[in-house]
C-alpha cells in the first residue's frame, strides 16, 4: 500500500488491482509519441499523470463529465473548427478530433484551479468500478453486454428530449414528441438525450460515441484507445469497458471525448 501522495507507483498498483476487473493486457498508461496526445516526452506524461495520483490519493477520487464532451456548432468533417467545448445537455457531439486535439481541448474545461485532462485508461476502469460497486449497473452489464443501456444499433428505446441523427451526424433533427429508436437502427444522439442511458447521473459512458483517452494500446501502428463503444456497434460487442485502437491521426464522426478533473 502507498504510503505517501508521491508514492506513484504504488498508488497506481492499488488502483490497477482495485479496478482488475476491467483492466486489460496489451493497454497502458504510458507515453508513445507527442502525435498521440501532445505530450512532449515521457516525462512530461508521467508528471501529468504522477498529478493525478497524487490528487487522487489526497483526495480519494476525480470528477468526469455529466455528459460527452459537446459543441454548439455541428461538426461534419475534418476541417470543421475546433470550436469551444462544452459539458451541458444537448449540445452536439464533439467529433471529428483527433486523440491529440480532444486533449489538447479538454484543457479548457478545467474550473476552479482544477487540472481538465482525458482520462488516463485506469480512471475509466475506476469509474466502471464504482458503478458496480455503487450497484448502478451490474458487472455483467459493464464488461459482457451493454445494450439495456448504452445507444447502439442493436438497442430499442424511446427519446422525448433533445436531438438525433440518422446519416452519422451529417444533419440532426429535433424531438419534438417521441422518437422511437428501432433495433438495427444506427441513430447518433446529443447529449444527454436518453435518460435510459444514464447511470449514476453520467450520460452514454456506453455507446453513443467512441471516446478518446490518455491509455496506449501496445499495438504501434494503432496505439490510440478510445472507450465505451460508439452507435454503430451491437452492445454485446462495444460495450461500456471497451477499448478500441486506433492509429494518431485517426478522425471521423465516430470519435468524441469526456474529461476528468482532478
Amino acid at each position: 500500500m502507498p504510503t505517501s501522495s508521491t508514492d506513484y507507483a504504488k498508488i497506481e498498483s492499488t488502483m490497477q488491482n482495485y479496478a482488475k476487473d476491467y483492466r486489460k493486457d496489451g493497454y497502458t498508461d504510458e507515453w508513445y509519441s507527442e502525435e498521440q496526445h501532445g505530450f512532449a516526452s515521457a516525462i512530461e506524461y508521467n508528471n501529468h499523470k504522477n498529478a493525478m495520483l497524487k490528487s487522487v490519493y489526497e483526495n480519494g477520487g476525480f470528477y468526469i463529465g455529466k455528459y460527452e464532451v459537446g459543441t454548439e456548432t455541428l461538426r461534419t468533417s475534418v476541417g470543421a473548427n475546433l470550436t469551444t467545448p462544452v459539458i451541458k445537455e444537448g449540445a452536439y457531439p464533439y467529433n471529428w478530433i483527433t486523440n491529440k486535439q480532444a486533449q489538447e481541448k479538454s484543457k479548457e474545461l478545467a474550473t476552479r484551479g482544477r487540472t481538465s485532462s482525458l482520462m488516463f485508461g485506469i480512471q475509466w476502469d475506476l469509474v466502471l468500478k464504482h458503478i458496480e460497486n455503487k450497484q448502478g449497473k451490474t458487472q455483467a452489464e459493464l464488461k459482457n453486454d451493454s445494450t439495456t443501456w448504452g445507444n447502439y444499433r442493436n438497442a430499442t428505446f424511446e427519446i422525448t428530449k433533445g436531438k438525433y441523427s440518422t446519416d452519422d451526424g451529417d444533419t440532426f433533427t429535433e424531438v419534438t414528441e417521441t422518437y422511437t429508436k428501432s433495433a438495427s437502427t444506427k441513430v447518433l444522439l446529443t447529449t444527454g438525450a436518453a435518460e435510459r442511458n444514464c447511470v449514476l447521473n453520467i450520460y452514454d459512458l456506453a455507446g453513443n460515441e467512441l471516446e478518446w483517452t490518455l491509455e496506449k494500446s501496445t499495438d504501434t501502428s494503432s496505439p490510440s484507445v478510445s472507450r465505451g463503444g460508439y452507435y454503430g456497434f451491437i452492445g454485446s460487442y462495444g460495450l461500456a469497458s471497451y477499448r478500441n485502437n486506433n492509429s494518431t491521426s485517426a478522425i471521423n464522426e465516430l470519435f468524441s471525448y469526456r474529461p476528468a478533473l482532478w
